[in-house]
């Protein structure tokens, strides 16, 4: 399976790299470098590859963590927590949602670890030996855009970092010892850092990484960033005046002269065969024969079917589940059915029951859970166990309490009515069958199965489909949410429209008129890109994130019987998340440092 890409012949972190046989078939070819030093090893040609190789791995350890999906996606206004057993913190934002917060800390530690390779590689390939002073040297052409790949990544994890915290640890050198100080930066000066790495990068990288090359950062995906960079700081109050025109011109540049195109069919997006497509501008990739090479996305957005359902059992059909949290009731309204292709290819639904047109050419997307083991006197083998009526399933309706209990299978009614309500929805309550009730069943999430998945005891993951970071559909909308931000309605409308009419059912059904607010490129980022993009940071940018996680994620109004919520009374001080407390209190002038306001 993808054989072409560059890296999944061994991924192996920089730390790894002096101590093992072997990374890339070009490593393999050499002679045993043991003995050599750091400083010997990575001025090599293959070397110096493999400390590049390094430096896309840490991708994995960033976008393939549950530390990500809990801080990117919980507490907004589409995803919300799926076990009610206990209070979530970074759900509910609580009193107990403090620098303490083991995801965060993750995170910040996942992206440091990124940049201390990108920075060993940036400063180290001035020492690398190039064919006019080697024969076994490495192109300085080749050198030039190994460096200009390192300094895109480098602008990525930077750019987490500042739209996170507002303020950290500005490292753009390698470490080359231990310290226990450190001097947090404040976000002009992490903007014009990343700004600079992205100009030099998109100056050296060629448009599109084809072929043996795919999956390497490229100028179209360095120009994609750069407008979502600008957009970002157009709303801060140091923003430059041409922000937010400097991020439409660059996601305009994109969508008209990378080479990646919008694919006519949204299914095509996501369906697993066709994953290396032209809509791709980066993703991280991942092959069944590769090493470190899991994508556990598969099983996040799938609740915990097996436990306590008579009849659901341990099986590879479903694969391990994982679930961090679960689609709120104004994220399932949003989507219509009748209209709106992107329905039938997020969620479980009769598209995703026939291999020919499910995401993952089987058909275990259907709308409704099987019998994996047989139940004497109630279920055979492949008997529905649990039924989700959905708009486009034949037998869809509303069905009563009445007709409920005459199933021998549980049926679960689409969500309608008022989205800030989820009291009488039966997806938010409690829904296992067993004394030890804790989580709910809900209408899971399908755009990102796997064939590949099978069920570990372990509970590991196996799917091998690549993690989209940024396609096209994202960078029309980059272009309208800019045009918006600048005044210019009828190019907020054109690139919006592109994108609802290549998700239209009926020609013209999705067609937006009149004025385009940041609430409408808000809702079509979650209709298009649910899960692909972090949610949070969506609303964090435009300044809406207190005002609609409390108008539509129900968890957070409701978890003190009425009582206003700390996102409520202090929404301010949420728009940042809090530097790690564990991380400050290893530093010997943490006391010269502060967090956050409010923490």
């Amino acid at each position: 399976m993808k054989t072409n890409k560059f890296f999944i012949k061994g991924m192996l972190a920089l730390s790894l790299l002096m101590g093992s046989a072997g990374c890339s078939d070009d490593f393999l070819d050499e002679v045993n470098h043991s003995s050599q030093s750091a400083e010997e090893f990575f001025a090599t040609r293959s070397g110096f590859e493999n400390l590049i190789v390094g430096c896309y791995s840490n991708l994995r350890g960033i976008y393939n963590s549950k530390d990500y999906q809990n801080v990117t996606q919980l507490g907004t206004d589409i995803v919300t927590q799926n076990f009610t057993g206990s209070i979530n913190p970074l759900n509910q934002y609580t009193v107990t949602y403090d620098a303490n917060q083991g995801s965060l800390l993750g995170y910040w530690n996942d992206l440091y670890n990124a940049l201390k390779n990108v920075n060993a590689a940036i400063d180290r390939a001035p020492q690398v030996l190039t064919k006019a002073q080697d024969p076994d040297g490495i192109e300085t052409a080749v050198l030039e855009q190994r460096v200009a790949e390192a300094k895109a990544l480098r602008a990525l994890y930077l750019f987490e970092l500042v739209r996170n915290w507002g303020k950290a640890p500005l490292m753009i050198a390698e470490p080359m010892a231990p310290t226990t100080t450190a001097e947090l930066t404040e976000g002009p000066k992490f903007y014009e850092q990343i700004l600079k790495d992205l100009t030099d990068a998109i100056a050296v990288l060629p448009k599109k990484q084809t072929g043996a090359n795919y999956g390497r950062m490229s100028a179209s995906a360095a120009k994609h960033l750069r407008a979502l960079v600008y957009l970002t700081r157009g709303y801060e109050s140091y923003a430059d005046a041409n922000d937010f025109t400097n991020a439409y011109n660059d996601a305009v540049d994109v969508i008209q002269n990378s080479g990646h195109t919008l694919l006519p069919d949204y299914l095509q997006v996501h369906r697993q065969a066709n994953e290396t497509n032209a809509e791709i501008i980066f993703s991280v990739g991942f092959s069944a024969t590769a090493n470190n090479n899991v994508n556990n996305f598969p099983k996040w957005y799938l609740f915990p079917y097996r436990e306590g359902w008579a009849g659901l059992t341990k099986s590879a059909y479903y694969s391990n589940d994982d679930v961090f949290g679960q689609p709120t009731k104004f994220l399932y309204l949003l989507f219509d059915w009748h209209k709106d292709r992107r329905a039938e290819v997020t969620f479980m639904s009769p598209m995703n029951a026939n291999p020919a047109t499910s995401i993952d050419g089987r058909n275990t997307g259907k709308n409704w859970f099987q019998a994996t083991s047989a139940v004497a006197g109630k279920f055979a083998v492949g008997d529905t166990v649990i039924y989700f009526p959905v708009p486009t399933d034949s037998k869809f309706k509303y069905w009563t309490e009445a007709e409920k209990s005459g199933k021998k299978y549980v049926i679960y009614n689409y969500p309608t009515g008022d989205p800030k309500d989820f009291s009488n929805d039966d997806y938010f309550k409690v829904a296992y069958q067993t004394s030890n009730a804790t989580t709910r069943a809900w209408l899971p999430v399908w755009k990102f199965k796997d064939a590949n998945t099978i069920f570990n005891e372990s509970g590991a993951a196996s799917g091998t489909r690549d993690i989209y970071i940024f396609r096209l559909a994202e960078t029309y909308l980059i272009a309208a949410e800019a045009a918006v931000k600048k005044g210019d309605n009828g190019n907020a409308l054109t690139y919006l429209n592109a994108v609802r009419r290549r998700a239209e059912k009926v020609p013209g059904a999705l067609q937006k008129t009149g004025q385009v607010t940041l609430d409408d490129i808000l809702d079509e980022r979650a209709l298009e890109l649910f899960g692909e993009v972090p949610r949070w940071n969506d609303l964090q940018r435009t300044k809406k994130l207190a005002e609609r996680v409390l108008k539509y994620n129900w968890d957070v109004t409701n978890i003190n019987g009425g009582v206003p919520t700390q996102l409520a009374l202090n929404s301010t001080k949420y728009n940042l998340r809090p530097i790690p407390l564990s991380w400050l209190n290893s530093l010997s002038n943490q006391s010269e440092l502060s967090n956050n306001p409010g923490w």
